[in-house]
């Protein structure tokens, strides 16, 4: 093209682009309802900047489009499940039977009472289970992963993959643009070689960018190994050097768990429903499988799916539904403390109450911004009388809230707004004996940490508060 008619192009988008800001703006206001921070965030942006505003809403800004070809799918699955729906499991679960109608109406994850629950006490524990299991599968392998590196973890289980396939077991592979954009793209056409379904979650199409994509903002955080449709491993733990203790923070605690039974079938049908989303496959069929529910303890669990393309946040309305219930102590640890307004009022109004807030978070971050926003609204409860730890064994990447010692909510969901209202994540609820191995974990990961307190907080020096502000400011984004 010729150089005079791209310079006329630019003019002519200068000269108009700040029409062009106040129609996104209106947009907002009108039709994307939008919470009202995040509405007046990116109002402000666009308003007040010109091609800053302009290029970070394209990228960051954008509403996923919720009227999708799959909404047909989830509406479909979610009626038929309803049907399905124990009523006597609710009637033995009445303190928490709300929680579970509202799942019932609104997710594919219905609560099953058969299965073996496994919680692993090392990343080193989890990948030995989940290498000793890939090798013994038979007939599929599905793994749906934010992480999945190349390196001295992930390459064994790439080659051993490739084996497996080779085998005529099935497999199928969904990876983050994002996060496993380390991955180059011959190991993909390896893979695909060899006979192995992988799918790139919304990749960027320009070189050295993360963001060369539209959808840049939504990520797919989830982390799942479905191995013959029985065993399921998930959690927090990625597949790297950094779950096992060799990444550039050195030590990392984490939650990784496998399970057998009823709640397998939960994690598969929200698999394919991401397979089908990137396949853009409209078929309503989902795979049937069946549990011997006699071969399963009685452990409650609750698979819970969620994304920017549900029409609920459920990440955030349970956490809001088990602070707003609890009445004895709630247990937060998390990476990334960083709620929105609803989320820190709720935990201020328990706060004041008198529910005893407990807060586990890293001592360092790996994040800058989200340090920061941390250290903010970490500052806010602690006025109030919340006890803060900060890890100092390494780094907690831990994801789990816990209420009056009966109910964990954990999974792949950080605290943050990322993964409230953008992130495709998976958590599970969990009820009965098994929180009790939560509890342990929980009381080692406080033994290994330090207490934050109101006083050092409040000595903290300025150019740390100025940090901390300018973090809360961009918190939606983080």
């Amino acid at each position: 093209m010729d150089t005079n008619i791209i310079l006329d192009i630019l003019i002519f988008f200068k000269d108009y682009l700040i029409f062009i800001n106040i129609f996104f703006a209106l947009v907002i206001i009108f039709l994307e309802r939008k919470r009202p921070e995040y509405t007046l965030f990116w109002v402000m942006l666009l308003l007040l900047t010109s091609y800053f505003g302009f290029i970070m809403y394209l990228f960051f800004g954008l509403s996923f489009k919720k009227k999708s070809v799959l909404k047909k799918y989830y509406e479909k699955n979610e009626i038929t499940k309803h049907k399905r729906y124990n009523r006597k499991i609710l009637k033995e679960m009445e303190k928490w039977k709300n929680i579970h109608n509202y799942l019932a109406n609104t997710s594919l994850g219905k609560l099953t009472s058969n299965n073996h629950f496994m919680l692993f006490n090392s990343g080193e524990s989890f990948f030995k289970s989940l290498v000793e299991n890939i090798k013994n599968a038979k007939s599929s392998i599905y793994m749906e992963y934010y992480i999945f590196d190349d390196d001295q973890i992930g390459k064994p289980i790439y080659d051993l993959l490739i084996k497996k396939a080779k085998e005529g077991v099935k497999i199928k592979i969904i990876i983050d643009g994002v996060g496993s954009k380390r991955v180059k793209k011959s190991r993909i056409r390896e893979l695909r070689a060899n006979g192995i379904e992988i799918q790139v979650f919304f990749p960027s199409y320009l070189p050295f960018s993360e963001i060369g994509n539209l959808r840049a903002n939504y990520r797919n955080h989830r982390k799942m190994t479905i191995i013959d449709n029985k065993m399921c491993y998930s959690g927090g733990i990625n597949i790297g050097e950094d779950y096992v203790g060799k990444g550039r923070l050195g030590e990392w605690q984490d939650i990784g768990f496998a399970i057998r039974g009823e709640s397998v079938v939960e994690y598969l049908h929200n698999f394919e429903v991401s397979w089908k989303f990137l396949k853009k496959d409209t078929n309503d069929d989902y795979t049937s499988i069946s549990v011997d529910v006699k071969e399963y303890p009685t452990n409650f669990i609750q698979v819970i799916g969620s994304g920017p393309n549900y029409d609920f946040e459920r990440i955030r309305d349970i956490n809001l539904y088990l602070i707003n219930n609890a009445r004895k102590n709630i247990v937060i640890q998390t990476p990334y403390f960083v709620p929105d307004d609803t989320v820190l009022n709720a935990l201020k109004r328990a706060l004041l109450s008198g529910v005893n807030v407990i807060i586990n978070v890293p001592k360092v971050g790996d994040h800058a911004f989200v340090y920061w926003a941390n250290q903010y609204f970490l500052g806010q409860l602690l006025k109030l009388g919340a006890k803060v730890y900060k890890y100092n064994g390494g780094f907690i990447h831990s994801k789990l809230v816990m209420v009056d010692g009966e109910i964990v909510f954990t999974g792949t969901a950080n605290f943050d707004y990322r993964s409230m209202y953008q992130n495709f994540e998976i958590n599970i609820l969990m009820f009965g004996d098994k929180v009790d191995s939560f509890k342990e974990r929980i009381k080692k990961d406080i033994k290994n940490s330090i207490q934050y307190t109101l006083e050092q907080h409040q000595k903290r020096k300025n150019i740390e508060k100025i940090k901390e502000s300018i973090s809360k400011l961009i918190s939606p984004l983080l």
